[in-house]
């Protein structure tokens, strides 16, 4: 048997092996694993592969019965990509798109097997076998409906993105852009040149690859959309703040928010004794409330969801387990609790964090993620004797945004060699 060798069958296979790679990856990272609408965008990408794999093998071995099943693929792709997208933005899986692709994609498996849906054709001096007729107007239509759905997911990612991962929205909107509106625009000129189909393919690839190493890179992409994550509070049974964490400006005091929390807690007292979540809802959220045998944890959002239902529900047991042994001797001291931030990265580790806006503004740093400079250090400890007030004082400047230590000692050079003149008016 002669091979069929076209520039088409070259560049999709090259088209098919980026595309699975950039699937694989996605594996590869521990956070992206078992993300529920990842999984969707992931068999997508899978039946995209199956889609060039099946027309290059058409082309290859000029079979009619693989140019029936090629387009066939297009449908799941569509399917799996619309569930995904839509999962992300809002939660659910339904939608008009999401209807009229399914309608689409019936008559496309219809028209795949009349007599007429496929034939030969001679492109760039070549025999190739493709849809011809309705069958192919359908599988184009199917193709430039996609691409709709998939540049508004991207846009709006980007344009929602919290500023500590706006850099990897970009590269992914990048991604989005190469494989949407440019690869449609290169395609529109395969009417009028065969060509064109090839640097399409190209660029398709190319888009999907970069956007899946943006979500290799930060999975947090794919949990911009659907809520926000505002704050969790936890609190003993007698309303002490143990532990609480933010990833947005919430504009409410801790004691404040805890406070709401042991209110809320004694007016939902009966519907807390059946156990599981109470969802309270708010003017602009919902706060989500988990009670266990010595904590209550508090988690306010824009909407309540199942995820992070699963989240509260996880972290909860955890932190009980975690210092059950401070809990049953009633150590209210947050400091014993610190290390709590490891649950967070355990179970929230996925949901953007949106306190940080600009390059201007200043951020502060734990102070076991960093060490005070020796030189610094000394000095410091030079200009206060006494060692509590050195540690206390430390850990306030190590907490401090930066530039707070320098303008600390400057002051401190300034003053240090004036008259006392508070002391002597006090003498007199």
């Amino acid at each position: 048997m002669v091979l069929n060798w076209t520039p088409e069958v070259i560049v999709e296979i090259f088209t098919s092996i980026t595309i699975f790679v950039a699937v694989l990856l996605t594996y590869f990272e521990p956070r992206t694993k078992k993300i529920r609408s990842l999984f969707f965008i992931r068999m997508a990408l899978i039946f995209m592969v199956l889609y060039f794999v099946f027309d290059l093998l058409a082309n290859l071995f000029l079979s009619t019965t693989l140019a029936r099943l090629y387009p066939i693929m297009l449908f799941p792709t569509s399917m799996f990509f619309i569930i995904g997208i839509n999962f992300m933005i809002k939660e659910t899986i339904n939608s008009i798109i999401l209807i009229l692709t399914f309608g689409a994609g019936v008559l496309l498996c219809y028209l795949a097997f009349q007599p007429d849906a496929v034939g030969f054709e001679f492109e760039w001096g070549y025999l190739t076998v493709n849809p011809v007729g309705m069958f192919e107007v359908l599988e184009d239509f199917l193709v430039f409906l996609l691409l709709i759905p998939v540049f508004y997911w991207g846009l709006k990612t980007w344009l929602n993105a919290p500023f500590l991962i706006r850099k990897e929205a970009l590269i992914f909107f990048i991604g989005i852009i190469i494989a949407t509106p440019i690869t449609a625009g290169v395609f529109i000129f395969y009417y009028w040149d065969p060509s064109f189909i090839l640097y399409s393919d190209i660029t398709l690839s190319l888009g999907v690859f970069i956007m899946c190493i943006a979500i290799f890179m930060e999975p947090k992409l794919l949990y911009i959309l659907p809520f926000t994550v505002y704050r969790i509070v936890v609190k003993d049974n007698e309303g002490y703040p143990l532990f609480d964490h933010d990833w947005s400006e919430s504009g409410i005091d801790e004691p404040i928010f805890t406070g709401f929390i042991n209110a809320v807690q004694i007016m939902s007292e009966e519907v807390m004794k059946i156990g599981g979540l109470v969802n309270i809802d708010l003017t602009e959220g919902i706060l989500i409330l988990n009670e266990s045998e010595y904590i209550t944890v508090g988690l306010v959002a824009s909407k309540s969801s199942r995820l992070l239902r699963n989240a509260l529900t996880g972290f909860t047991k955890d932190f009980e387990v975690t210092f059950q042994r401070n809990l049953k001797k009633s150590i209210r001291d947050k400091k014993e609790y610190a290390t709590a931030y490891s649950l967070i990265e355990k179970y929230f580790s996925n949901f953007p964090s949106k306190l940080i806006k600009s390059r201007k503004e200043p951020f502060l740093l734990m102070t076991k993620y960093k060490e005070l400079p020796f030189a610094l250090e000394k000095e410091l400890r030079d200009i206060i004797g006494d060692e509590s007030k050195f540690q206390m004082i430390k850990e306030e400047l190590m907490n401090s945004p930066y530039g707070v230590l320098p303008t600390f000692f400057n002051l401190y050079d300034e003053l240090k060699d004036k008259p006392d003149t508070t002391s002597e008016e006090e003498s007199k």
